[in-house]
């Protein structure tokens, strides 16, 4: 017996409460065996970290619903956070995670592609204002502000400084 994604994830439209959305679900059919991965997002937290507990509860509630449902079905059920230096949804993510930094791929007109660490500053459009992030901290010396355009950027994720 097999299971639909479509399924799986009307399952989770019910159970998952907000402020905690889903990120990504990836469901891989093997001849006897499923595997269900599901990611979570916290829309509350800077970060988007959810906590073990919340991936604890609803990993509880799909198994009740998956056992409901199809009780023959043969799975393992994988529920965790997208992470901390999670991909970033681009543009959506640019404006929820302001002030945060993050690790761009662009390109520039002529070059190669381009790979950076940078503080969003703010969006205005399909204009990115950056600044450039380091993890020292340099006294008096202002920062110079990168600008890039939407199109430009190629794929970002968080970037998580220790």
């Amino acid at each position: 017996m097999t299971v639909s994604k479509e399924v799986i994830e009307t399952i989770l439209d019910r159970i998952l409460l907000a402020p905690v959305k889903l990120y990504a679900l990836m469901v891989s059919q093997r001849p006897n065996h499923t595997l269900i991965e599901v990611e979570l997002d916290h829309l509350g937290h800077p970060y988007g970290s959810v906590s073990l507990l919340e991936c604890e509860q609803v990993s509880r509630k799909l198994n009740e619903e998956l056992e409901r449902i199809s009780p023959d079905l043969n799975y393992t059920l994988k529920v965790s956070s997208a992470g901390a230096e999670r991909k970033l949804v681009i543009p959506e993510d640019l404006d929820r995670f302001r002030g945060i930094p993050v690790r761009l791929v662009y390109k520039l007109e002529g070059s190669n592609d381009k790979e950076g660490i940078f503080k969003i500053l703010d969006r205005k459009e399909d204009r990115i204002f950056l600044e450039p992030f380091s993890k020292r901290k340099t006294k008096g010396s202002k920062k110079k502000e990168v600008i890039l355009e939407l199109k430009d950027i190629l794929k970002g994720n968080l970037y998580v400084s220790i």
